[in-house]
């Protein structure tokens, strides 16, 4: 792959992480309710949920997941169904006290990790994004193959994680010196809302 090919990849990949979506919304969630600590660990859940796609897309499997209907609908209706989920144990959850960091090493890093992990995995309208992201650079390379698919969906991986790691540490930064009544609207309520709001769209959608 040549170099102007490689630089519309990573534009092309930041473009998409930076996008608006569950997966922004649950970091920047996460981070505002539990610190950045947190949100790195859900984002590193979401790095994995998001190379099992990378895999499938690959290996061909993802296109026939898209070949079929009830198991492609199954696992849409299994990521609206958790989007809901996580949206109301969000409003469910103490605030956070100020200065104070929720997420302890142990049992609370990998219950975020798990849900950075049930997000993207849970959402395949990624792997239907790489069945029509990844062969439009395929083209551009002398040996396309299961490796070279691998290294160009590595790409994504790689500025995900650094886009979704940012916003972790910046909002938990921003939220942290927030004070007053403000500071749960912030944290939890806003996010909780869009979080359900986002898994009953696409359920009203499929349906």
């Amino acid at each position: 792959m040549d170099g102007h090919s490689l630089a519309l990849l990573i534009v092309a990949c930041l473009a998409v992480n930076l996008s608006p979506g569950p997966s922004v919304l649950l970091v920047t969630s996460v981070s505002a309710a539990s610190g950045a600590r947190a949100g790195l660990f859900a984002v590193l859940g979401m790095s994995v949920g998001a190379m099992l796609h990378v895999l499938l897309a690959a290996s061909g499997l993802a296109a026939a997941l898209a070949a079929a209907p009830l198991a492609f609908k199954a696992v849409q209706y299994l990521g609206a169904a958790y989007l809901i989920y996580l949206g109301i144990d969000l409003l469910r959850s103490r605030p956070r006290q100020p200065d104070v960091e929720i997420s302890q090493p142990g049992g609370d890093d990998w219950r975020y990790f798990r849900r950075g992990l049930l997000v993207d995995s849970l959402n395949p309208k990624i792997a239907l994004f790489f069945l029509a992201f990844i062969p439009q650079f395929l083209v551009s390379v002398e040996s396309p193959g299961f490796l070279t698919s691998l290294a160009l969906g590595s790409v994504f991986l790689v500025t995900g994680a650094l886009v979704n790691g940012s916003i972790a540490c910046l909002v938990a930064a921003g939220v942290r010196g927030l004070r007053g009544p403000a500071a749960p609207w912030v944290a939890r309520w806003i996010p909780g809302a869009i979080l359900i709001y986002l898994g009953l769209r696409l359920l009203w959608r499929e349906s």
